[in-house]
């Protein structure tokens, strides 16, 4: 499964929030490797997750709030 069809698993359903649950943090994580082991960089990784945002029809100031998580690396980890 290429590392774009796991996006979603990392946003509530409803809410669109990344990483806002435990499963989608582990999700992020999930997707985060899967985009690394395709030698995916950076900026093609946060250009597919802004463009699946944008296709969900959210807002410019929603998707500039879950892209600064996105861009947030601690998100990726569990709490300590």
């Amino acid at each position: 499964m290429s590392w774009k069809n796991k996006i979603s698993t990392c946003f509530g359903d409803v809410d669109k929030k990344f990483a806002g649950h435990p499963s989608d943090e582990k999700a992020a994580r999930e997707l985060l490797d899967s985009a690394f082991k395709e030698n995916i960089g950076w900026q093609e990784f946060l250009d597919g997750i802004e463009s699946w945002l944008k296709d969900q029809g959210l807002s410019k100031e929603k998707i500039k709030q879950e892209m600064d998580k996105v861009k947030n690396l601690p998100n990726y980890f569990s709490a300590d």
